[in-house]
């Protein structure tokens, strides 16, 4: 080889190889698939995202950065990927995740009644080509028998939630502070049970359960509101607007569950992304921060989350029974891990909770809601 040619080759090289470093290191929102981990920026306008439909490399690696480019709180979300995360304007978070090849719902908690959803797709180039195949009739059936199984779990939990909480707004109607605190926690679970499928509530959800900042405080309503009203302002009078408005939106999504069409994706989506929030954000003690009730909350997220995989369970006694058991175990972990802290009537102040006890629960939802991920990407394609 003349010393001429080999320098040309040399050249060749070195700028294809400056090619492929400058390609694998520019992330792009549309996913392209490459060696290194792929980025992308979703900025949250106060109506919209954008981008709003976003492929990327399925399990692979990916860095997603969420920008609030609007003047409002955001709450954004991936169901099954990224947990419900806060952004006030102008802040950004970035999140590692490792999608599946299936499409994931995006959406923005505060928006969506508005339109402010999208959708974050997976996708493995060797499995798109490939046409799926039609689920079976018994498939479909079991599929079917979950989703009415899991409606009528949160029916039930509704109808429990408008009883409940009927009982608490009467008690600070009333006066009766000390009754009112000690149905807070208890009544709240009902409405914790049900959070997996919370973005199907629309506006109804931020009504019922924001914290304070989380809204403006002219819009800040609910269960929260009430609960600095009673721990921390230490009154019940003066508190008729909230209390109304309350039973009356609980009320409403009762309602509306009764019009409420699922599909299964929804359901173990939001489970995941639930436990996610329960053990990232939730564990801190942030939710209940006024009356120290979290653990009401955790233990309800836990059992809500488990009751969407328990409608599946015949479906996946055939599907994946490894599967099953394997998750079946990990939420009995939970449970263990959750037991010193109950008492006869409910749970422990979570104020009293060591740092230690708090990463041991967080690391059993996060291992449940490890493996209930999975659950989904056994569903029949769409």
């Amino acid at each position: 080889m003349s010393s001429k040619r080999g320098m040309h080759l040399l050249v060749l090289l070195m700028c294809s190889s400056l090619s492929l470093f400058l390609f694998a290191a520019c992330g792009s929102s549309t996913g392209s698939t490459n060696s290194t981990k792929t980025s992308v920026t979703i900025n949250a306008y106060d109506n919209y995202f954008d981008p709003k439909v976003i492929t990327v490399p399925a399990n692979q690696d990916v860095t997603v950065t969420f920008i609030n480019k609007g003047t409002n709180v955001h709450i954004v979300e991936i169901k099954g990927l990224v947990a419900e995360t806060t952004l006030q304007p102008g802040q950004q978070k970035t999140f590692t995740i490792k999608p599946q090849n299936r499409t994931y719902q995006l959406y923005d908690e505060l928006y969506v009644g508005k339109g402010m959803e999208g959708q974050f797709t997976g996708t493995d180039k060797a499995v798109s080509n490939i046409t799926p195949t039609t689920s079976s009739t018994d498939e479909n059936t079991k599929l079917q028998s979950a989703i009415e199984a899991y409606k009528k779990y949160v029916t039930q939990q509704a109808d429990g939630l408008v009883t409940s909480t009927q009982q608490f707004v009467d008690a600070i109607n009333a006066g009766d502070i000390n009754k009112a605190k000690a149905l807070y926690g208890n009544t709240r679970e009902y409405y914790e049970r049900i959070e997996p499928i919370a973005s199907s509530f629309g506006d109804l959800d931020p009504n019922l359960d924001a914290r304070e900042g989380d809204v403006p405080d002219a819009q800040w309503m609910g269960f929260h509101r009430l609960e600095k009203a009673l721990w921390i302002d230490k009154k019940t009078k003066g508190l008729e607007n909230y209390t109304t408005r309350l039973i009356s939106d609980v009320k409403a999504l009762r309602k509306n569950i009764d019009t409420l069409t699922l599909k299964p994706t929804d359901i173990i989506d939001g489970a995941v992304s639930l436990l996610s929030e329960a053990s990232h954000s939730k564990i801190s003690g942030e939710e209940d921060r006024y009356s120290h009730t979290d653990l009401y909350d955790l233990a309800a997220n836990i059992d809500g989350s488990q009751a969407a995989f328990n409608c599946f369970k015949d479906y996946l006694s055939v599907k994946n029974p490894g599967l099953q058991q394997d998750v079946t175990t990990k939420f009995q972990k939970v449970d263990d891990v959750l037991k010193p802290f109950r008492t006869n009537d409910g749970f422990v102040d979570y104020s009293t909770l060591k740092d230690g006890d708090k990463r041991s629960i967080a690391q059993g939802i996060d291992t449940a809601g490890e493996a209930l991920s999975k659950v989904a990407v056994t569903f029949p394609k769409s």
